[in-house]
């Protein structure tokens, strides 16, 4: 009997997810969604698979992070075999391991409370709760999604160990500890989650040995990413945190924690970026007030322990896993929706427990159910409403602007409204939120940039000269302002000036690929055919998918008489790109030369269907016909 109803709660609650969520399959990318998936070769080709496993999470896309999460790269390469560019499939994935892991927080919370009520309650809270939601809408959360899943996997399996004393289930729940740290450092806690659990099951006598292996793969997995798995430039400085003296980010952590509790219980305001601000002295308002519920809420817990030990139990889960990020050691920020993902377990376990035990299921499950019901359906449509603003970076950067007026980071919201608004080919507004963006902070020199290649994207290539310049005096190893001032200098037909800022860029940035792109084009232009081979060469990287950049190394390597690497750069355009005329004509060229002509005609052919009108094409058409009735009579004996 009981079998049949998980089956069928569990089955409920997927659909509640299923229909809540649906409307998150339409939504485009968006924020980070262009550097971990759009621009990112290391998940579009097996060739970097390796570079995946060894390498920080936005090494591809040639940006700079703290994180090393290999399986949420290796989960979008999946994605992109699959769908390509298509945001439904990364959407996709989200949500249905958003189902999945409601699913097990269901089994998990019944074991835990031996109760069918607790478990669906805190199951259907999990599912469609609001605060969280934004880890199902923002593809690069599948980084928490992927954490949480294989975390409620690995204590699965050990509660099954416990049960059953097999040792398969806890060789599999160590390995989904391993996959869990892979996925997202937050997973360094679950080994404390253990120790709570073995206290749930054995009292003060902690059974030990069971845990070691965990500590082991933690103090390992500790070890390698300070040494072998550190970011090759180092790590990133967390300014603004790591600034902040300890007692001060502990006393803002009061604030943090209600602010925390508030968004679970009645979520409003939500949104992606937040500022909190420090708190200064323990005497000050919010802090007082901030104490005061905390303290109120450990009492409340102390008490409820005494009438059932699953209220100590889902209140730790609930500050243990809070515990990496409430800036005890400074990270980026104080306050995120989404580091709310595994800890709200504990706190919907714990609302359940109370529903269930205190207010009591039997007594008033009639009322229950029907105050739960409108509980649920407000949160249903707190989060159809939230995911509106998820749908791309222009509505989710304008609902940041609406909540934080006072934050003093708001340049860099307008920068990154800026750059959604370039995106989408809205220069002139892109202009306008650039000089926002510069007025909050005039020596910004991203907002510079930004605003450079706006102007120049709007066909004012003077303006944007002087913005760009601007900003490599306020950050002179700024390599991408460089390779714009150089692109600029090319469109104008200043070669010696556009390869000077070029250089410049390769100078103070190596890896700076399109800068070497650039500088072949344009030796190429010169007639340097070695010289721009060389820069070709220097761009060719494992991964890329730039069809043009093939054709043009195609080019570079013709000149140099390589014909055999040609052939293979302009295979490598069309596979990535098969509607364009260029290759298909260069390649009709390369074949002409070697007296191929069944080839050669074969391609000009593809070439003339790509580009209909095109009389290079034509001419090409008629020459090798020429060629050919003149090869075929002198074959004659």
């Amino acid at each position: 009997m009981n079998s049949s109803i998980k089956t069928t709660s569990i089955l409920f609650i997927a659909l509640i997810i299923t229909i809540v969520f649906s409307n998150s399959l339409k939504n485009d990318f968006a924020w980070d969604d262009k550097y971990l998936i759009i621009n990112n070769p290391y998940i579009k080709d097996c060739g970097y698979i390796s570079k995946i496993a060894t390498t920080q999470l936005y090494e591809g896309s040639g940006s700079r992070s703290n994180f090393y999460r290999p399986l949420q790269l290796f989960s979008f390469a999946i994605d992109y075999s699959i769908w390509k560019l298509n945001p439904f499939g990364y959407h996709l994935t989200n949500l249905l391991l958003h189902i999945f892991n409601s699913a097990l927080v269901y089994s998990i919370a019944y074991i835990i409370s031996a109760s069918l009520p607790i478990a669906f309650l805190t199951a259907l809270m999990f599912g469609i709760s609001p605060a969280i939601s934004g880890v199902v809408h923002y593809i690069p959360a599948r980084a928490d999604l992927l954490m949480a899943f294989f975390i409620f996997l690995s204590i699965r399996f050990f509660l099954r160990h416990e049960e059953t004393r097999g040792k398969t289930a806890y060789l599999i729940s160590v390995t989904c500890f391993i996959l869990s740290l892979l996925s997202k450092e937050m997973a360094m806690i679950f080994p404390f989650l253990l120790v709570m659990e073995s206290a749930r099951r054995h009292g003060k006598k902690i059974a030990l040995k069971p845990l070691l292996p965990y500590f082991i793969v933690l103090f390992l997995y500790v070890f390698l990413r300070i040494t072998l798995m550190t970011p090759a430039n180092g790590f990133i400085s967390m300014d603004f945190a790591a600034t902040i003296p300890l007692w001060k980010r502990l006393l803002t952590d009061l604030n943090v924690i209600t602010a925390y509790i508030g968004m679970l219980l009645v979520p409003f305001g939500l949104h992606m970026q937040r500022f909190m601000p420090p708190a200064g002295s323990l005497l000050e308002n919010n802090v007082l007030v901030s104490a005061a519920l905390v303290l109120l809420t450990i009492a409340a817990v102390i008490k409820l322990s005494g009438r059932d030990k699953i209220f100590s139990y889902a209140a730790l889960w609930f500050f243990i896993c809070l515990a990496p990020v409430l800036n005890i050691y400074p990270i980026s920020v104080f306050l995120h929706e989404m580091w709310l993902y595994l800890p709200s377990l504990g706190f919907y376990m714990f609302i359940s427990a109370f529903i269930v035990k205190v207010i009591g299921w039997g007594k008033n499950r009639i009322a229950i159910i029907l105050l739960m019901g409108l509980y649920a359906l407000y949160y249903a449509l707190t989060v159809v409403s939230y995911g509106k603003t998820w749908h791309d970076s222009v509505s989710l950067f304008n609902n940041d602007l609406k909540y934080e007026i006072t934050s003093p980071f708001r340049h860099l919201l307008y920068n990154n409204m800026a750059m959604a608004c370039y995106d989408k080919g809205e220069f002139e507004k892109s202009i306008e939120y650039c000089k926002k963006s510069m007025s909050l902070n005039p020596r910004y020199a991203e907002a510079y940039n930004n605003l450079g290649i706006a102007y120049a994207a709007a066909g004012k290539p003077v303006k944007a000269i002087v913005f760009l310049k601007k900003a490599v005096q306020l950050d002179k190893n700024y390599g991408a302002a460089y390779c714009n001032l150089g692109r600029i200098y090319t469109k104008r037909g200043n070669i010696d000036k556009a390869m000077m800022f070029f250089r410049e860029a390769c100078r103070r940035e190596e890896k700076n690929y399109e800068a070497h792109y650039c500088m072949g084009s344009l030796y190429m232009i010169k007639g340097d055919y070695k010289e721009a081979l060389g820069e070709y060469e220097k761009a060719s990287v494992p991964g890329l998918n730039d069809a043009g950049f093939y054709n043009s190394l195609a080019g570079a390597y013709i000149r140099n008489n390589r014909f055999q690497e040609a052939e293979a750069a302009l295979s490598k355009s069309l596979s990535l790109n098969s509607r364009q005329f260029e290759p298909h004509n260069n390649l009709g060229n390369l074949y002409s030369m070697a007296g191929h002509f069944d080839l050669a005609m074969r391609e000009y052919r593809e070439a003339l269907r790509a580009a209909p009108r095109n009389e290079g094409v034509t001419g090409n058409i008629n020459k090798i016909k020429s060629e050919w009735k003149e090869a075929l009579k002198n074959a004659k004996p």
